[in-house]
């Protein structure tokens, strides 16, 4: 008789990839796990991630990131693992190690020393020949391990690394026993690395981090600090599971559609709320657009005798996760004395909006958000908004 469970049955019964998909669908929305699946199949395979493991966590967690790795392969994605950041003494060792574990798993992989010749062609062949490249940070005498750090940028970016993820026990950073869940780089590194709260280790990845977004890095760039038993949750939900650091924003500003691309906040808007804005949102001019400089997010304001009108609120699919939302957020409200807009029920970020707004009130339709507005206006600002017409319709509307 079988002592297997039914769930350990039937995954053994999947084929790899639904095998995977419904392993990743567990670690948050559905959707969230399968939109991450098709925008990172839908790069060249070796701009996937590239995944850098401590020492330790291949001495005592191997087999799990194996694991991952193998679920990874498994959805055709191919990340460089990066062993010998800060201890190379031990990545031969470390690289052996885990090559045959990834043998066992029947993972194909290619061990690519960081010093040898054509190091970012031989990255590219292995993911693009549905290998794990395994890059290795052997000593070099007189490098330190600012250095290696210094060269794993140069290789990232020729090779177009979207994201670089750090494995490290502890999981993420943490300011006063706290997990910092995101690090804007242009405006927090500088506090946290002087609060002496982090490790040497910490504070290391933190300045390359900023060094590597701010200077040469694509906007959409990140890097994030995770626990080894977080890693598929750090990739595939838009929340995430440790922290991620990462350039700040750049908001544009504009008043009305001045100076806007109309096309490209048609197309925001539609990728963000899944659905097309009606034309007439176009033939009414707003008071103030924001909008991130890739045209990733924006923030449309309608000024009122009540206070500035959020009507639309966006960040593109693909982008979600990244921390724009609060960036749009600090731009408008920093101009916005009060402010107050409307979401549906069924809104996602309902929970985000709930935290910024001063009160709400729960309709059958809308959830209406406010702040800074005086409580004497808080029934004309309910009854403002909900006169205000519907700019993305759905069905039947």
């Amino acid at each position: 008789m079988s002592t297997e469970t039914p769930e350990a049955s039937s995954r053994a019964e999947l084929a790899p990839q639904e095998a995977v998909l419904r392993f990743l669908e567990s670690t948050g929305r559905p959707s969230e796990a399968r939109l991450y699946v098709d925008l990172f199949r839908a790069r060249p395979r070796e701009q996937f991630a590239a995944i850098a493991i401590d020492a330790h966590v291949v001495a005592d967690a191997a087999s799990g990131v194996v694991q991952d790795l193998r679920f990874l392969a498994a959805l055709e994605l191919f990340p460089t693992v990066v062993l010998g950041l800060f201890q190379p003494a031990d990545a031969a060792r470390h690289a052996a190690s885990l090559c045959r574990r990834l043998e066992a798993e029947g993972v194909r992989h290619e061990v690519v020393p960081a010093g040898s010749e054509r190091v970012v062609e031989r990255l590219a062949a292995c993911a693009r020949g549905a290998g794990v490249p395994v890059l290795v940070f052997p000593p070099v005498e007189g490098e330190d391990a600012d250095g290696r750090l210094d060269r794993l940028g140069v290789l990232l970016r020729e090779l177009g690394a979207r994201k670089l993820l750090f494995l490290h026990r502890p999981g993420g950073l943490r300011q006063g026993g706290l997990l910092v869940p995101i690090v804007n780089l242009t405006t927090e590194a500088a506090g946290l690395l002087a609060s002496g709260e982090l490790s040497r280790k910490e504070s290391l990845i933190l300045a390359h981090a900023r060094r590597l977004c701010e200077e040469s890095a694509p906007p959409s760039f990140s890097v994030a600090v995770t626990s080894p038993l977080n890693l598929l949750r750090e990739l595939f939900t838009v929340k995430g599971a440790g922290t991620l650091l990462r350039r700040g924003a750049r908001i544009e500003r504009h008043d009305g559609w001045a100076g806007v691309d109309l096309s490209r906040l048609r197309a925001l808007l539609a990728s963000s709320f899944r659905r097309p804005p009606s034309d007439a949102f176009f033939g009414r001019t707003p008071g103030r657009v924001y909008v991130e400089e890739s045209y990733r997010g924006c923030a449309v304001l309608v000024a009122t005798p009540l206070g500035a009108y959020l009507t639309k609120f966006a960040v593109s699919a693909e982008a979600q996760g990244e921390g724009i939302a609060r960036d749009l957020w600090d731009a408008l409200a920093a101009e916005s004395p009060a402010v107050f807009w409307r979401a549906r029920p069924s809104n996602p970020i309902g929970d985000w909006y709930a935290k910024l707004a001063d009160g709400l009130v729960r309709l059958s339709d809308w959830t209406i958000y406010w702040k800074g507005v005086p409580p004497a206006e808080i029934p004309a600002v309910v009854e403002w908004t909900l006169a205000q017409p519907v700019d993305i319709p759905r069905d039947g509307e």
